[in-house]
């Protein structure tokens, strides 16, 4: 019965990394861009200039962004107490 929870734990694992790696990527881009010129650091800055300007609804789309990765990174903890 425990041998369940390791796939779901698996994919929340996956979720979850996989943003982390892309948050990597996004830093070494703009660390990058002081060798190589680049629109990483402007594109972002216009991301949450964007979110900004939609007043609420961008700060609903902000938590929304940041909590499902959280909410993975949770359910990745909970399914691996409950698979061991």
């Amino acid at each position: 019965m425990k041998k369940l929870f390791l796939i779901p734990m698996a994919v929340c694992w996956l979720y979850f990394y996989s943003m982390v790696a892309v948050l990597f990527l996004i830093l070494l881009a703009i660390l990058g861009s002081v060798f190589v010129p680049n629109n990483v650091l402007t594109n972002l800055l216009g991301f949450f200039t964007t979110l900004g300007d939609a007043g609420f609804m961008g700060l609903i789309v902000l938590i929304t962004l940041v909590g499902q990765y959280y909410l993975a990174y949770r359910l990745y903890l909970y399914f691996k107490t409950k698979a061991s």
